[in-house]
């Protein structure tokens, strides 16, 4: 009997890559990040943050479908997550100076999200260099980031 290869992993089409591959890498980032997001969502204070990382959790898993299937993140997606953030300029006050942003759970989880969104970013940029991704999720993990960096802010300012 032959030993399967644990160093790959199937696909959706069921195709075997190397689990060390950029397009795992890149998987298993958002799915980091997802999982912040949620810890985040269960500790926020604010009602519509909590409302609004639901969604974004949604729209994750719609990311990370862009990496192993022709389904893509689209402009609507962009502008989309482009209205919630312009919402939120209108209600958080932004720092003139660097702060620690982690002051509760809530902001701490956001903060650390933010971070492995942000890597998950750079590691979309490779993947759409290549042909692999679109340029709306590299757009909409940007805006994404941002995003929760104004939702620290929020919930620093509920504290």
């Amino acid at each position: 009997m032959a030993k399967k290869d644990v160093r790959k992993t199937h696909l959706l089409d069921r195709s075997l890559v190397d689990k060390d591959s950029d397009i795992i890498s890149c998987l298993g980032t958002l799915d980091e990040a997802n999982s912040f997001i949620g810890l985040a969502r269960v500790f926020a204070r604010d009602e519509k943050i909590k409302e609004i990382l639901e969604k974004i959790q949604q729209k994750m898993f719609k990311a990370g479908l862009e990496l192993v299937s022709d389904q893509k993140l689209s402009e609507e997606d962009f502008e989309e997550i482009k209205a919630i953030v312009d919402d939120f300029e209108k209600i958080v006050r932004k720092p003139n100076k660097f702060i620690l942003l982690e002051k509760n759970r809530s902001s701490a989880f956001l903060s650390v999200a933010r971070a492995i969104v942000r890597r998950a970013e750079r590691e979309a940029i490779r993947l759409q260099k290549e042909g692999i991704t679109s340029i709306w999720l590299v757009e909409w993990l940007n805006k994404l980031s941002y995003l929760l960096y104004l939702m620290v802010l929020r919930e620093i300012e509920l504290e």
